[in-house]
């Protein structure tokens, strides 16, 4: 069986009904095992976080601290996300990380507070590496509120990195911001929600729609993005055919709170099967 690491924060996210699991190795591992992966996660929280209770079925590696990261995400009419940090672990540690797990098929570096060191996935032999911007693109006030921030070191923290998964909310002017990053990494993944995304590549760019839906939470889209891409991609090397299949997992993803949506591969199928129908309906133009 293939198997996909993560590493970052797992988190609790204040959601109205109150607080869900959250961060971007819950969504990634999830969604990996879903499609019939093993998966497992590298972490760092306190024991609010129970890995047999909160997630069943993976092999979760945690160094315990004093607090696990809590997130408050708030959305305005738009979709546009406001997000508030209210507690912060400790940085991730490598060291207890069994050897059996240091060559997985697929990693992914996701961090969501700067808490995932500078070329990390050197230390492994993966064969397809991808890495979520957003928690190197992230500034903390005193109060919590979260800005974008400029990547000074984006090539450090990138080394090793085959493909990077960049919202066009992550920075101003994402789109220039995607093809600079370039010069660091070979692919970049530019997704833009319901609008799909822009894949770039230092030998020009693609845009790929997406299968917009009725949004119910899309906290944690992007990630189950990137992981179903990351399994996709190294099952048949064709970036188109993992940028649609990954679009078709997220947007089961939207649907429900959480990561209580995700799609398996017979329900992505039929997604990728009605997004097919709908661009030779003419309803989107490639």
């Amino acid at each position: 069986m293939p198997r996909l690491l993560a590493i970052g924060h797992v988190t609790w996210d204040r959601v109205a009904g109150g607080d869900v699991l959250g961060g971007a190795v819950s969504y990634a591992a999830l969604t990996a095992a879903k499609l019939g992966w093993e998966a497992a996660v590298l972490t760092c929280a306190s024991r609010d976080f129970v890995p047999e209770r909160d997630l069943p079925g993976i092999a979760v590696f945690q160094r315990l601290a004093s607090a696990t990261t809590r997130f408050q995400n708030l959305y305005s009419d738009s979709g546009e996300r406001q997000q508030m940090l209210r507690a912060r672990s400790d940085d991730i540690d490598l060291s207890i990380l069994p050897d059996s797990w240091r060559n997985p098929e697929a990693l992914f570096l996701a961090p969501v507070a700067g808490e995932v060191a500078g070329g990390m996935a050197t230390a492994f032999e993966a064969e397809v590496v991808g890495a979520a911007a957003q928690g190197w693109l992230r500034a903390f006030d005193a109060d919590g509120s979260v800005s974008a921030k400029t990547w000074e070191s984006s090539g450090t923290d990138l080394a090793g990195v085959h493909v990077l998964f960049l919202s066009e909310q992550d920075l101003p002017e994402a789109r220039r911001a995607a093809r600079e990053l370039l010069s660091a990494i070979p692919m970049v993944a530019l997704t833009r929600g319901w609008e799909g995304l822009t894949f770039l590549t230092r030998d020009g760019a693609l845009d790929v729609p997406a299968l917009p839906r009725t949004e119910v939470d899309p906290t944690g889209a992007g990630d189950v993005f990137a992981a179903a891409f990351l399994v996709r991609y190294h099952e048949t090397h064709d970036v188109l055919e993992a940028s649609a299949f990954a679009s078709c997992a997220a947007s089961c993803a939207v649907e429900a709170v959480g990561a209580t949506g995700l799609g398996d591969r017979a329900e992505i199928g039929k997604r990728m099967a009605l997004r097919e129908r709908l661009i030779d309906e003419g309803e989107w133009d490639e």
